[in-house]
């Protein structure tokens, strides 16, 4: 019998019900995570736009398209979100360097000070959470398990 044809399930490494178990405690607490620090942070930003300020800060000015394509939306979503963000003045529109019908969005001193804000708020609130619910060993093993994790995350991927 060969070994496509064989109906009985692959044989599993030493350990892989634990590893599917953790996988997808992680998974669950990084959700929770997530919301938390949302929580802590009590932005006047919604998360995609902090996400869209973030990705001007890391990547420089960017046109709608470049943007939209980047954070997975339509044009059209990504010009409402870009269009609250002017209105609140942490972005601003500029001429394309090479093409006059398109417009590149950049991130403004306000958007910048607000973005540090966002993230002073949240890292906050972790750095408490863990100084204070941890013991000085666990918080090694945590520093550690960071290096871990953002191997398995790797780089972000690629943009579309």
């Amino acid at each position: 019998m060969t070994a496509a044809a064989d109906p009985r399930p692959p044989q599993q490494p030493p350990g892989a019900d634990r590893v599917a178990e953790a996988s997808a405690e992680l998974r669950a607490l990084a959700g929770r995570l997530i919301r938390r620090l949302r929580h802590a942070a009590r932005a006047d930003v919604t998360d995609s736009q902090a996400g869209v300020l973030s990705r001007l800060e890391r990547h420089g000015p960017a046109t709608i398209v470049a943007l939209a394509r980047a954070e997975m939306v339509r044009p059209q979503s990504m010009g409402a979100t870009l269009a609250a963000l002017e209105e609140l003045g942490l972005v601003e529109r500029g001429a394309h360097p090479t093409d006059r019908r398109q417009v590149v969005m950049s991130l403004t001193e306000d958007g910048r000070a607000r973005l540090t804000k966002l993230r002073r708020l949240r890292e906050g609130w972790l750095y408490d959470a863990i100084t204070t619910k941890l013991t000085p060993d666990e918080q090694a093993v945590l520093v550690e398990a960071v290096g871990l994790l953002d191997r398995i995350v790797g780089d972000e991927p690629p943009e579309a």
